[in-house]
């Protein structure tokens, strides 16, 4: 291609633009998750991510919350997506943080202080499976905004729920953290009918019955992945409940976004080139 303005994948086009990159690069994108659709924060880890490789190739790296911000940009003020900011600075920052978003549009963060084997703890409770739907974000979204005056009450208890979690989670309390999750699926469900259907519920009910603790649809929901707490010795009777759906295999990273291979041909930082 000879100009930006050619490149059809909207994400990397306005990156491209943004860092000022107009010739002479090759962008290869792999992914275990869709595309896109799949409620994981997909599209907002990859713009994250292609801006921190893009700027580390120009000598312009910066660091985890100006990236989230630049991400921002890209995806709500460029693309015009009915998005909110907590997947870029998951993306960016990475590990265990409670966020909170301001009428300013500030973002700031705490990181919540547990320790690794806490993480493991964590991470053997949990389990995530793959609906085989995916769908459009922004349409769950827009529909969600157009009744946000009717579903106040939902969104306040929804985010009463942080600072209960943030405690459950911290003393090791899964089954209590679970039991949060599933009054707050609850809650989601009422915000817009897209946001579930009856092949949901029935998956969602059968773990329960099958001995999860609780659990929801990540991100805007109508498709996507089931997240559930589950104790391990009850992980194989939720398997087997849930066996028409492919299990999704998850761990915990303490860091966000990296650049993980450079190779330099001089000292000068902007022929850094990173590896992905």
């Amino acid at each position: 291609m000879r100009s930006i303005d050619e490149i059809d994948h909207p994400i990397t086009r306005e990156v491209l633009r943004l860092a000022g990159v107009s010739s002479g690069i090759e962008i290869v994108s792999m992914s275990d998750a869709p595309a896109e659709g799949s409620g994981l924060g997909g599209s907002s880890a990859f713009t994250v991510g292609l801006l921190n490789a893009v700027l580390t190739l120009q000598g312009d790296a910066v660091g985890p919350a100006r990236l989230a911000e630049l991400a921002c940009h890209v995806e709500i003020d460029l693309l015009g997506e009915p998005i909110g900011k907590q997947d870029q600075f998951a993306a960016a920052m990475g590990g265990c943080r409670e966020y909170s978003f301001h009428a300013d549009e500030d973002v700031t963060t705490d990181s919540v202080g547990i320790s690794a084997a806490q993480l493991a703890e964590l991470g053997a409770n949990v389990l995530v499976f793959y609906t085989g739907v995916t769908r459009r974000a922004s349409d769950v979204l827009r529909d969600q905004r157009a009744q946000m005056s009717r579903n106040l009450d939902h969104l306040h208890s929804m985010k009463s729920h942080v600072a209960e979690g943030r405690d459950r989670l911290m003393k090791g309390d899964f089954e209590g953290l679970g039991s949060l999750l599933r009054q707050s699926w609850e809650r989601k469900k009422r915000l817009s009918k897209q946001i579930h259907n009856a092949s949901i519920d029935h998956w969602y009910d059968s773990a329960l019955a099958a001995g999860a603790y609780g659990g929801k649809l990540l991100g805007a929901g109508g498709g996507g992945f089931l997240f559930f707490l589950c104790p391990p010795q009850r992980q194989a009777a939720v398997r087997t409940a849930l066996r028409e759906l492919a299990e999704m295999p998850v761990g915990f990273s303490a860091a966000g976004t990296e650049v993980i291979l450079r190779s330099a041909a001089s000292s000068d930082p902007a022929t850094v080139r990173p590896g992905w």
